[in-house]
């Protein structure tokens, strides 16, 4: 006999419809039960998902009083239970489908009603996405990005099919937007994953607030090969070389980009961080600030090179009160790149993807890639080398959990295993010691002139 962990939610749909939602197998499962009858949101409780004791809910023609509304809700989730108790008891985890059929006979018999509205709603499937994005920014707070990264993945569906519509939103079309993202717009694997991934919690929504969605969209996967990403940034050898090298009076653009990459590097700051920092932002403890795409609190202290920058630009003046000319996302990019390929951040790096089933090897120049994130991603694993604990870097740059820092303790763990070679030598390296305690001033000199021609 399995026991099968389920929640169950009450609410309003768009059309005011009383929906019983529930999930199951750790949230893999949804479904939305429609109850059949409608109720007046200024008398519905959230905080209880029941209607307002004593009411009545006129909508349209239908008048319904609470209590009838509220047997109709407790017909469902008792209905919901004990669907779930005969699956267990036969050892089963129902899917989708195998529940709806359960509940809606029994919940036929008790309540001797329809249980689902299957209608389709009289919006399009582009008004529905509006709906979302509208809902979405005041529901979950989102970000200009997130917006942004919406409205992309909906224009990617529309260049796909211009037509796609509820009833033709199903796995035939999911099938056919990964093939229109491999084969016309030939982006890489992982960028595909991403795209299906926002699509579907699109999907998820509608579902969950009363649209007919098809569950074979929604149980979809692209099934692509991704590559482990590659984790690009400086060794704190490059790091200094770049933070070192003097670039000449007319290139003072380069300098400045090179600087507040450095800077990045040397506090772990984002792009939009840098952007928003301010004089006041510097106190006695370090940066101290929320950060713009998390609203983290986070505390950096200053480590001397960063303290060279910040005395650098001391003398800055901006309306704002900003510590740095800090030009547009691109601009930076664009500049960081120019200045590491006069730095001579020549280093090659592969880059191993795939679109499709075809595999893809590119070598690039370090200077080439090179940008903003990379020296966030060069604070994290030049910490993590010199064997600060993960703990205190993730307290630093507010990584919330040891799985996003996995990448970078495994390019650490690398990093210490070359640093480790260093005993193999120790031995060899003491004998000479030894024979050099043995040399006179002359002897010593020779030696010296001899190992800088080897250097």
């Amino acid at each position: 006999m399995k026991t099968i962990q389920y929640n169950c939610r009450t609410f309003l749909n768009h059309r005011n419809q009383v929906i019983v939602r529930v999930r199951w197998n750790k949230r893999k499962y949804e479904h939305g039960f429609s109850i059949g009858l409608h109720a007046d949101p200024l008398k519905w409780n959230t905080d209880s998902q029941r209607p307002v004791r004593g009411s009545t809910h006129i909508i349209g023609k239908e008048r319904n009083p609470s209590r009838v509304i509220n047997d109709r809700i407790d017909a469902y989730l008792k209905a919901i239970e004990e669907a779930f108790a005969e699956f267990g008891y036969n050892d089963m985890v129902p899917e989708v489908k195998d529940l709806r059929e359960v509940v809606e006979e029994k919940v036929g018999k008790v309540a001797g009603a329809d249980t689902a509205d299957d209608s389709v709603p009289e919006k399009s499937l582009e008004e529905i996405f509006k709906e979302f994005l509208v809902v979405g920014a005041k529901e979950r707070d989102w970000t200009d990005v997130v917006h942004y990264k919406y409205e992309q993945v909906w224009k990617q569906l529309i260049a796909c099919d211009p037509n796609v519509s509820l009833e033709t939103l199903n796995k035939d079309k999911m099938i056919e937007l990964k093939e229109w993202y491999v084969n016309i717009k030939k982006d890489r694997n992982r960028t595909i994953t991403k795209q299906f991934r926002i699509l579907k919690s699109f999907l998820r929504w509608m579902k969950a607030n009363g649209y007919p969605v098809q569950d074979s969209a929604i149980e979809y996967k692209p099934h692509l090969t991704v590559t482990k990403k590659n984790v690009t940034y400086l060794t704190h050898k490059e790091l200094m070389q770049f933070f070192n090298y003097k670039f000449p009076a007319h290139l003072k653009y380069l300098d400045r980009a090179r600087d507040l990459f450095c800077f990045m590097a040397f506090t772990s700051l984002r792009y939009s961080d840098l952007a928003q920092l301010k004089k006041a932002h510097i106190t006695s403890r370090g940066i101290d600030l929320y950060t713009k795409k998390t609203s983290d609190h986070i505390t950096i202290p200053i480590i001397e090179d960063a303290q060279k920058l910040l005395d650098k630009y001391a003398d800055y003046e901006s309306e704002d009160g900003s510590l740095f000319p800090v030009p547009s996302a691109q601009k930076l990019n664009d500049y960081i790149k120019a200045a590491a390929k006069r730095a001579g951040l020549d280093r090659e790096v592969v880059d191993t993807y795939y679109i499709g089933t075809q595999r893809f090897d590119e070598v690039h120049k370090f200077h080439e890639i090179i940008g903003c994130h990379d020296g966030r991603r060069t604070f994290v694993c030049c910490s993590l080398a010199f064997g600060i604990p993960a703990s205190v870097v993730m307290s630093i740059t507010g990584h919330k959990d040891y799985e996003s820092m996995k990448p970078y303790i495994e390019i650490a763990n690398d990093t210490k295993r070359l640093e480790m070679d260093k005993w193999n030598g120790k031995e060899l390296k003491i004998n000479i010691l030894n024979h050099l305690e043995t040399f006179d001033a002359d002897k010593l000199k020779q030696v010296y002139e001899f190992v800088k021609t080897l250097a």
